[in-house]
Order: structure tokens, then sequence, then C-alpha cells
């Protein structure tokens, strides 16, 4: 399992409207649809001022791959507005341990 982190800077004042737009747009269910994702999270920064995540779970890495060329995430990436810009690429990483209560 691979699970892929990306950090989101999301525009000072409109981090709500971001969420909202996130939730509307449906990007984690389409992402599901488009690549098989296995779980995804959308994280808000207690801080308040660091950049949101958007943490999910994929079989492998080339699923993941398949999420990033998809004209799904690309069409969804073009849409007004633009609220986030990710802070780096997606880190990946492979699952080696969980623990779930």
């Amino acid at each position: 399992m691979i699970r892929s982190i990306i950090r989101l800077n999301v525009a000072s004042g409109r981090e709500r409207e971001f969420e909202e737009t996130f939730r509307k747009r449906r990007v984690l269910e389409r992402a599901k649809e488009a690549a098989r994702l296995r779980t995804g999270e959308l994280l808000r920064p207690l801080a308040g001022n660091g950049p949101y995540m958007v943490v999910a779970t994929w079989d492998n890495a080339a699923d993941y791959q398949a999420w990033v060329d998809s004209p799904v995430r690309a069409e969804l990436a073009s849409m007004p507005p633009r609220l986030s810009e990710p802070v780096a690429p997606a880190d990946l990483f492979e699952i080696v341990l969980r623990f779930e209560s």
C-alpha cells in the first residue's frame, strides 16, 4: 500500500470556501472512480496558518500515477476559482506498519 501526502497553501481568508469547493467537487470520490483511491482525507491545520494536507491511500504507486495523469484530475485542477497551490510535489510513502483500534 502507498500513502500520498500533498500539502496545499490556501488563499488567506478563503479556507472555508476551499473546503466547501473541495467537498462539492467530490475530489476524493472522483479519485476513487478514476484511479482506485482506497482512502482519502482533507486535513485542516489546527494552527490555522499552515498548509492543508490531502492524505490518500492507494494499492500501489501506479494507481497514484493513474490519478495524476487522469483527465478527471486535470479538469478539477483547471476549474475556477483557484483557491490553493501545492507547496511541493506530492510525497509518496510505502506503508510498512499500521495500527487501528
